[in-house]
């Protein structure tokens, strides 16, 4: 018999296990309050609406929603998005922009297939979204870090980066980017930063790819135009996804790009799975066709602001003077920077035994920097969880420092 491990082909080889996936394995020990994973509150799936829709799909389009269906996406899903970018983005763009995805990981997937060769560079921000970096790790890519502030990348040092690869000759080809409430730190890059990142890509001759997965979950404050409309030469790629604004079981996430850009996405995506789901794009689009979705963010993003209003009186009220945080205006995520001398990978089986748990910085880095941070979540946790779990990780630190 063959060795069938030794024969593994290379991109596998490549592949490494989430941190994240590996540490919710921990966190299930009864007891423990997790801000580890990106999930959802259960509270906030619209369950009858979506039932009373999933019967209506079945009746009426049953021979078309539970067949085979279009590479690119069904028409009316792609009608949907199109009317919701209109409304919510000022975005004008046609059927041929969309590509609809299994999820927006698969997004990642297609985009990275699609433009990176093996030693190609990827600029991303550090931190950045470990779920990326795992992407282009399998595809060989050279993954190459710029520095973050408390408005996102820092742009002056992105410029400096492409300088030093240009006079290197080092091949760069795509700048990765979470521009809204970004996942690990809850950032969001400032209108002026966009502007200047557009300019470069202009310049310097490289892709913008901009996820946006949270971009519907603003809590405060003014959103900034996204990438891809301030970008008039379509050097942007933006990935969007339905796991964060309706259920994360969807898995249904879409691309927006060029329109032959999208045919070569649709060339590969059919060696994938030949095509998303149509069952759950016809429920989706009917949740969209409806009504149904803005009234439903509403309620979601009041459920979420109560609980990031928790968790900032809670590491205000609980963290010793040492420890900083995000503050962020959306999203899911907030960002604890401790002591340069405390090792989170170390100190987190220190808080399981305190039933609480995290996720470590150092997974949100391509060179494994940030051991000094922590991801928290605070979606999934109900306020009181997130209360005695912080100061629970509170006094963890408190022990450590």
């Amino acid at each position: 018999m063959i060795d069938l491990i030794k024969n593994l082909a290379i991109t596998n080889r490549r592949a490494k296990s989430s941190v994240i996936r590996e540490l919710l394995k921990l966190t299930n020990k009864p007891g423990v309050i997790s801000f580890a994973g990106g999930l959802p509150s259960p509270e906030c799936f619209p369950i009858d609406q979506l039932a009373d829709i999933t019967s209506k799909v079945i009746k009426e389009k049953g021979h078309l929603a539970f067949q085979y269906g279009e590479t690119e996406g069904t028409a009316e899903l792609k009608e949907e998005i199109i009317k919701l970018l209109k409304t919510d983005e000022a975005i004008t763009i046609k059927k041929e922009n969309i590509i609809i995805t299994s999820s927006s990981q698969q997004g990642l997937d297609l985009v990275t297939k699609t433009f990176i060769d093996a030693a190609d560079f990827v600029i991303t921000e550090a931190p950045t979204y470990i779920g990326g970096l795992q992407v282009f790790r399998c595809y060989g890519a050279n993954i190459i870090s710029v520095p973050s502030d408390d408005d996102g990348l820092c742009v002056s040092a992105l410029e400096k980066l492409l300088n030093n690869l240009i006079s290197d000759e080092e091949h760069y080809k795509m700048l990765y980017v979470v521009p809204d409430f970004q996942n690990p730190k809850g950032t969001t890059l400032p209108f002026e930063r966009r502007e200047q990142i557009v300019k470069l890509a202009a310049k310097y001759n490289f892709i913008i790819l901009e996820d946006s997965p949270y971009r519907h979950l603003r809590y405060r404050g003014n959103a900034p135009s996204m990438l891809y409309k301030l970008d008039s030469l379509s050097n942007t790629i933006s990935l969007f996804s339905f796991s964060k604004t309706l259920v994360p079981g969807f898995r249904l996430g879409y691309i927006v790009a060029n329109a032959e850009i999208i045919k070569k996405f649709s060339k590969l995506k059919q060696s994938l799975d030949l095509c998303t789901s149509p069952f759950i794009q016809y429920i989706t689009a009917e949740f969209l066709k409806q009504g149904y979705f803005h009234p439903h963010l509403n309620k979601i993003k009041s459920i979420y602001e109560k609980k990031l209003n928790v968790m900032l009186e809670a590491l205000k009220k609980y963290m010793p003077e040492e420890v900083t945080w995000t503050s962020p205006e959306g999203g899911l995520f907030l960002w604890a920077t401790l002591p340069e001398k405390i090792d989170t990978t170390e100190m987190f089986n220190d808080a399981i035994k305190e039933n609480v748990a995290y996720v470590i910085g150092s997974a949100f880095h391509a060179d494994g920097g940030g051991k000094n941070s922590m991801r928290l979540n605070f979606s999934y946790p109900s306020e009181v969880e997130i209360d005695v779990g912080i100061k629970r990780l509170a006094e963890v630190i408190k022990k450590k420092i």
